[in-house]
């Protein structure tokens, strides 16, 4: 039984923590070409800002506090980022989908750069240091779940309408890695 124990144990470490191994230089994330992608995001952003921020009216709550952003420091950036990137492509964008055409297709546009971006990042473990496995949420990311389940269907709204501020920690932490 003690032995079943174990294996189980490790079975669920493995799976909760698997980390692939540091792929070729071929896969991994551009620089060059992030400028390019983040001028896409912003622009397709400017294009549905003024919908998501006019729906959203909890004036009092900020979904990206200005704190938060010390997620995308030290070692435990990449987490972060990772973190930051799947609650948009899982969470959010797919909730926002069903919206109008000209937001629908900003929209897509969006995360298809930001699902390219993830690709980049799960490709390139040395440069965004992610040679750690976590098996839970960082602190400030529960912070984000914790306010964005909070605030319901509004939490969308809030989600969309503070993009930018996404948008900056990204550049930030990007520019960051890169030096």
């Amino acid at each position: 039984m003690k032995c079943v124990t174990v294996i189980m144990y490790t079975l669920i470490s493995i799976h909760c923590c698997y980390c692939r191994q540091e792929q070729s230089g071929d896969n991994c994330f551009s620089y060059s070409n992030f400028p390019a992608h983040l001028k896409e995001l912003r622009s397709s952003y400017r294009k549905i800002k003024a919908y998501f921020q006019n729906k959203d009216d909890n004036f009092q709550v900020t979904l990206l506090g200005g704190r938060l952003k010390h997620g995308f420091k030290g070692r435990e950036g990449c987490q972060f980022l990772k973190e930051m990137l799947n609650f948009y492509l899982t969470d959010v964008i797919p909730a926002v989908k069903a919206q109008q055409k000209l937001i629908s297709s900003n929209i897509s546009k969006i995360g298809n750069i930001l699902s390219e971006l993830k690709k980049n990042v799960d490709n390139c473990h040395r440069l965004f240091n992610c040679d750690m496995c976590h098996c839970r949420d960082s602190p400030y990311f529960e912070t984000i779940k914790k306010v964005y389940k909070k605030l319901q269907e509004k939490g969308v709204y809030k989600a969309i309408g503070e993009l930018n501020i996404f948008f900056d920690w990204l550049q930030q932490y990007i520019r960051m890695k890169m030096n």
